[in-house]
């Protein structure tokens, strides 16, 4: 039985929102984070919360460690720019795994007809270089557009939840399974919903950002407009229409789009993780974060990351081969 991508990208991505909020309900980044601020200076702080949530951000789709960002930021002195370089890399670190975000949900789901079409390892290898380069960047621009200050003192003991901790364990024992071939969509479903049903709190509930599930609908309108009408791009003019149209229509409408133009799957990636750095308009998450969170972030300082992106990204495909 063949599941449009769009429905198998709409449930994915609902199970794995079960799971991001319900790592977010055991405050456990809140744990960690408080930590870091607590004992360092506002430059040691801003590289090891960067590299905190460079390394976690796959495992939260992403945007859901920018609410944490909310009350981090508020203990620099430079708040724009530590902003811009958290929000930064979340959007980076996010791009290693096929459900580290939603567009590499989508674009993994598509390719396989409606179920994962990447291995995890391949996905992981053709990813591995950009998102290390990612990390090498965002670190050196930390530690250069940061203060030696101190961090602002407001000490505090945030409690962790080990059982929402749990669930989210289990389910993403899951999630890997469903990515990695050993499950069907259908058999994945019913025993994730069956174990939310059972074991998911109304406090779990409330928690979900149930927002992000508007973007499946653009995806859903896109897929049955375009479906009888692919067109065809050589991989050079779908990176570049990829990563230079994102900041104007967002990277996740762009991944909805550029899977029907047939380039090669580690272009299109490229194109869609280099785009969403695009400013305003790179990301959902940006869009977000720009009408909703407490947060100014520099959008020309964004744009600058987005342009050091871009150039490594091109040298990276120039160079090829090396991976995947």
């Amino acid at each position: 039985m063949n599941i449009p991508p769009p429905i198998s990208y709409f449930f994915t991505i609902l199970i794995l929102l079960f799971a991001t909020a319900s790592i977010k309900r055991s405050r456990t980044i809140e744990y960690f984070g408080e930590r870091i601020l607590n004992n360092t200076n506002e430059r040691m702080a801003s590289l090891l919360l960067i590299a905190f949530t460079y390394v976690l951000s796959p495992l939260f789709l992403s945007f859901v460690l920018i609410s944490s960002f909310d009350k981090w930021h508020l203990r620099f002195e430079n708040k724009s720019k530590v902003s811009t370089l958290f929000i930064s890399s979340t959007i980076l670190g996010s791009v290693i795994l096929p459900f580290g975000n939603m567009r590499n949900i989508y674009i993994s789901i598509f390719l396989g007809n409606g179920k994962p079409g990447i291995p995890i390892s391949t996905f992981v290898s053709l990813m591995l270089p950009l998102w290390i380069t990612g990390l090498v960047i965002l670190m050196v621009l930390a530690y250069y557009f940061t203060s030696k200050g101190e961090i602002k003192e407001k000490k505090t003991k945030t409690k962790w939840r080990w059982k929402e901790l749990v669930f989210a364990g289990i389910l993403f024992i899951f999630i890997i399974a469903y990515f990695k071939g050993k499950m069907n969509l259908l058999g994945f479903l019913f025993i994730t919903g069956a174990f939310s049903f059972a074991f998911i709190s109304m406090e779990t509930l409330k928690q979900v950002d149930w927002w992000v599930l508007i973007p499946a609908g653009f995806a859903l309108i896109v897929y049955f407009l375009l479906n009888s009408h692919p067109f065809t791009l050589n991989i050079w003019s779908g990176f570049l229409i990829g990563s230079m149209g994102s900041p104007l229509l967002s990277s996740n409408i762009i991944s909805y789009i550029l899977p029907f133009s047939g380039i090669n799957s580690r272009f299109l990636l490229y194109a869609v993780s280099v785009g969403g750095l695009g400013g305003i308009f790179g990301t959902a998450e940006s869009i977000w974060v720009w009408r909703k969170a407490r947060m100014k972030p520099d959008w020309k300082f964004m744009l600058l990351i987005y342009g050091i992106f871009f150039i490594c990204a091109l040298i990276i495909l120039m160079i090829g081969g090396f991976y995947g």
